[in-house]
């Protein structure tokens, strides 16, 4: 064989034959895996051989064994060969890395107030590679983590996933209660969720998990929350009780800006509101691209100075 027939450079050639013969025991084994022909290999095994000026292997019907010199040989070869099959490796893991598409499920919240930021980090590191992201404000499909589907999905507490899934939390976040300027009056009083039944009430429409938290919370005090308008967007809560149309239950962060800019008023309740969770949810049984590993990892380690900012800036603790 002649640097022709293949462009790794000769010498090591040699060696990553005699190493896979070695391995398997048999040269038919190995010219397969090599893709190269039968007598190719032996023809290589025959002039290592005429070179190192010693036998490597014992033939027989059943195969090839190793002599002793040939044994002395495979421990060092074996090294080298290990170490360029994981460079080969790590790189095409690099090279896969850099391109190919994630698909991402996202609810409303986790996309525009955690996800975002990450991505802009990704897109930095990993341009070549294509973002998909399906966002839902129902409750999310989980048939869409089956294989062929999405990658991964970013979602809110409370969860309702099939076992077997994996949930990985990563953020915090605090809902609140706000108003409007018809109920100043209500600014310095605490609360108690009977109390707030008096008042018409808006919060996000039924099936979604904005609605299934409050509606436990209510539950969980005997209560039963009717409200008297339902919107499909935390977007639309801060507005809609802007114009006084009614008490609002929603995420800190969609209210922050109606808090400081507009007037809108946070009120006080007897108890502290639970925190919900941003969670990662993905299926193990899925084998993920390289890229897609890359991300998660980036939203899973996060660095700890960039959370503290964002947690500044959002309202969402870490």
């Amino acid at each position: 064989m002649n640097k022709t027939d293949n462009k790794i450079d000769i010498s090591y050639d040699y060696y990553k034959i005699f190493y896979e013969v070695a391995k398997r025991k048999n040269i038919t084994l190995a010219a397969q895996h090599l893709c190269l022909t039968q007598p190719t290999i032996s023809k290589c095994i025959q002039n290592l051989e005429h070179d190192l000026e010693c036998q490597l292997f014992y033939r027989s019907q059943k195969g090839v064994t190793l002599t002793p010199e040939g044994q002395l040989l495979f421990r060092q070869v074996s090294r080298a060969c290990q170490q360029m099959e994981l460079a080969r490796n790590m790189l095409q893991e690099y090279v896969d890395g850099q391109s190919g598409k994630i698909d991402i499920g996202a609810s409303e919240l986790t996309m525009r107030y955690f996800l975002l930021p990450y991505l802009e980090q990704f897109q930095h590191r990993y341009p070549n590679v294509n973002i998909r992201i399906h966002t839902f404000s129902s409750p999310f499909p989980v048939t869409s983590l089956m294989p062929g589907g999405l990658d991964f999905a970013l979602l809110t507490t409370p969860l309702d996933v099939p076992k077997g899934m994996m949930v990985t939390q990563v953020a915090d976040f605090q809902d609140i209660v706000i108003a409007g300027s018809h109920f100043t009056n209500l600014q310095d009083q605490t609360l108690t969720l009977k109390d707030l039944l008096q008042y018409p009430l808006v919060c996000m429409e039924n099936g979604t998990t904005s609605r299934k938290f409050w509606d436990g919370i209510f539950q969980s005090q005997g209560l039963e929350l009717h409200p008297n308008i339902e919107v499909n967007s935390n977007d639309l809560i801060p507005p809609t009780v802007l114009h006084n149309l009614g008490i609002g239950f929603t995420p800190y962060k969609f209210a922050r800006s109606f808090l400081l800019n507009c007037g809108l008023i946070q009120l006080s309740l007897d108890f502290q509101i639970p925190k919900r969770h941003i969670c990662i949810v993905y299926n193990p049984k899925k084998e993920l691209p390289s890229a897609t590993k890359a991300l998660l990892h980036m939203l899973k380690k996060a660095d700890e100075d960039t959370l503290a900012q964002f947690s500044t800036d959002t309202g969402i603790a870490f």
